[in-house]
């Protein structure tokens, strides 16, 4: 039996969703803004898709991505490798679960 009551879980997935306002990805030295595609919440998870414009022509290293929320603070941040070819585009699937984990008995 859980705790919080579905509303109130409800409720906190809503105030994610709306916190997180920019994501950005890193290219060399630089950061540039990603646009936002999809912000929703599907069952108990907070799902943002978002696509990495280009920002020079040739391949690029995608080395970082970002999310900055409301206050204009970075929430979160993981480096990686993508190498993109020179037509090749980028969506990145942001997936949260937000939910009580129930006590193992």
């Amino acid at each position: 039996m859980s705790f919080w009551s579905t509303e109130f879980m409800n409720d906190r997935r809503n105030d994610w969703l709306k916190a997180l306002v920019l994501f950005e990805y890193r290219v060399g030295d630089a950061w540039y803004k990603a646009k936002i595609n999809t912000k929703r919440i599907v069952g108990n998870t907070v799902e943002v898709i978002v696509s990495l414009p280009r920002v020079s022509t040739g391949s690029q290293t995608i080395t970082a991505v970002r999310i900055i929320d409301v206050k204009g603070k970075q929430c979160g941040y993981q480096e990686t490798k993508v190498v993109r070819a020179t037509n090749q585009g980028v969506l990145v699937k942001f997936e949260f679960p937000i939910y009580e984990k129930e006590v193992e008995q």
